[in-house]
């Protein structure tokens, strides 16, 4: 007896060790990749449009401009985490785009320690000695592996945006929700998850709703802790209901944020972007959108009262007000169907092997008898991933806004797997789990190896990159600082401005615009016509035209071109 306790001593010490050495191992691989993904954004002073307004919204919170910094549209802890690391660091121009992305890998890392801490609780609920369940070893491979891909491969490191915030708040969310099904309801627990919730609504207010339904969740665990579950939904609301009372008074009425109803105008009810004027025929006019100070060209202005890099995005909402969401049956069926071809990407396409894999087991797995209660109880961490599947399903399906919902979605589904306890079954969940490991793992190298290709500025020229190249954000932000060019100068583009990522570098305001697919008409028309154009800008109080992706046929007497680059810069009064 005294032998067969220490041969059990010993193999546990050793599934342990294995269990450590796994630990190890995926916390290496993904920081590694992490750092890697970082230094990739780094090394090419990545951005992306959305980032622009949260560095904007962050100064403007720091410099007390309120009118600026309180936003209805773009949620404020990411802007508060931007603008508190810009004001300690206070960066070069040639490293604030890579501060920003040191900042994200902070935040990947809290998001790794959120996920082990959910993926430790989601399986203590239950034990039994009359099936089996996944092995630890493989439970946490799997586990790792789903984080990486989805934070990597769906959020995107390099993607200046709150969803790996939001991530973080979402695992630490499900934790709680976990540790209160095995039991563990203490108050801390309650009083923590209204806290985290309150904390994922200000880093996107899509988690007001989300919130909502793991409050109920949470009820639904331990009904008898009503106080409890008052005492977690005040804090959330303590939390949430400042900013909320903040934007609502701004936009003159109640809203939980505006950036829901811009993108359902833009992608549901068909609302062109930018500079829609609107439509009078139907009955849609506008209050305030930008205004016209040319016309073939069409030249849109947009200086007041709205502030930032690029006001358009800085704050859509104001712009389009006059329109009402709209309720179309076809337009629902329509976005219904495009989110049904996103969501089959990622889970049959992507996930396809995972998902066989896990469907395999759940045929050979052990049946039991389950009340309505109990199936919640058990799958309760899938409830809040279909919510959000489907409310984003009616209106835009990205891979950074489900990211962490995927994951969320497989960790009850995999943490319910039983199997009949007989010998077979055992070799069985060992290959089927290696398996999906292995369909997971090659996503992963697929989608580094594509990424990492593209970052090869000679594997693009021979794919046939223009023979003229666009200019880097950073050189065209120099070109305009050498040109005599200040901060909170006024410019202008001939282009599209959304991406201008340089006029952020160089801290200057675009406040008008001719579009690129009326940039043409500039060109080819005769002086008469670019001097009435470039004197519509000038009326702007723009100091500076950009010109972006000028042809090589294009008049550029005066403009002085940004190195030998397709971008141009002309300059009034000199």
């Amino acid at each position: 007896m005294y032998k067969t306790a220490h041969l059990f001593i010993q193999k546990q010490s050793m599934v342990d060790e294995n269990l450590r050495k796994v630990h190890i191992l995926f916390r290496m691989l993904a920081i590694g990749l992490g750092i890697l993904h970082v230094y990739a954004a780094i090394k090419s002073q990545s951005m992306n449009a959305d980032g622009i307004p949260y560095l904007d919204i962050g100064d403007a919170y720091f410099r007390a401009d309120w009118v600026n910094a309180i936003n209805p549209v773009w949620s404020p802890l990411y802007s508060w985490i931007l603008g508190v690391t810009n004001v300690v660091i206070r960066p070069s121009i040639q490293w604030e785009f890579p501060i920003v992305h040191l900042v994200n890998f902070i935040i990947y890392m809290i998001a790794l320690s959120s996920f082990e801490f959910m993926w430790k609780r989601v399986r203590t609920y239950e034990t039994s000695n009359e099936s089996y369940i996944m092995p630890d070893l493989w439970w946490w491979t799997l586990g790792y592996l789903l984080f990486i891909w989805i934070s990597l491969c769906l959020i995107e490191i390099w993607a200046v945006t709150p969803d790996m915030l939001m991530a973080v708040f979402v695992f630490l969310a499900a934790g709680l929700i976990a540790q209160m099904r095995a039991g563990e309801g203490s108050l801390r627990s309650f009083l923590s998850l209204g806290l985290v919730l309150g904390l994922g609504y200000l880093s996107k207010s899509f988690m007001f709703t989300t919130a909502i339904v793991f409050l109920a969740i949470a009820w639904m665990m331990q009904k008898k802790s009503g106080r409890k579950i008052l005492l977690s939904a005040s804090v959330f609301l303590l939390l949430s209901l400042p900013f909320i009372l903040l934007i609502s008074t701004k936009k003159g009425k109640f809203t939980i944020g505006e950036a829901g109803t811009v993108t359902y105008l833009r992608y549901a009810n068909g609302m062109p972007f930018p500079h829609w004027q609107g439509d009078p025929e139907r009955g849609i006019i506008l209050t305030h959108p930008s205004r016209i100070v040319h016309r073939i060209p069409a030249v849109y202005e947009f200086g007041d009262p709205i502030g930032g890099t690029y006001p358009i995005s800085t704050d859509p909402s104001y712009w389009y007000e006059g329109m009402e969401p709209r309720f179309d049956i076809a337009s629902l069926f329509a976005r219904l169907f495009a989110s049904a071809l996103v969501y089959a990407e990622l889970f049959f396409h992507q996930q396809g092997i995972l998902l066989a894999c896990i469907l395999a087991l759940y045929i050979m797995r052990q049946q039991g008898k389950y009340t309505l209660q109990e199936t919640l109880k058990r799958w309760a961490l899938v409830i809040p991933s279909l919510t959000a599947f489907g409310l984003y399903g009616m209106v835009l399906v990205e891979g950074r806004y489900v990211g962490a919902f995927i994951l969320l979605f497989w960790a009850d589904i995999l943490g319910n797997v039983r199997l009949p306890n007989v010998p077979a079954n055992g070799l069985w969940l060992g290959i089927l789990s290696s398996i999906a490991a292995f369909g997971l793992v090659a996503n992963i190298i697929l989608f580094n190896l594509d990424g990492f290709t593209r970052l090869n500025s000679s594997w693009q020229s021979s794919l046939g990159a223009a023979a003229t190249p666009a200019a880097k954000p950073l050189a065209v932000a120099q070109t305009l600082q050498v040109l005599g060019i200040q901060q909170s100068d006024k410019v202008g583009v001939i282009g599209y401005a959304y991406d201008s990522f340089w006029a952020r570098l160089a801290h200057v305001r675009i406040v008008a615009e001719v579009l690129e697919a009326d940039a043409d008409e500039f060109w080819r028309g005769d002086d008469a016509l670019r001097q009435s154009v470039l004197a519509a800008f000038a009326g702007t109080g723009a100091k500076a035209v950009i010109a972006e992706y000028v042809p090589e046929y294009a008049h550029l007497k005066d403009w002085h071109r940004v190195g030998e680059t397709n971008y141009y810069i002309y300059l009034f009064g000199k």
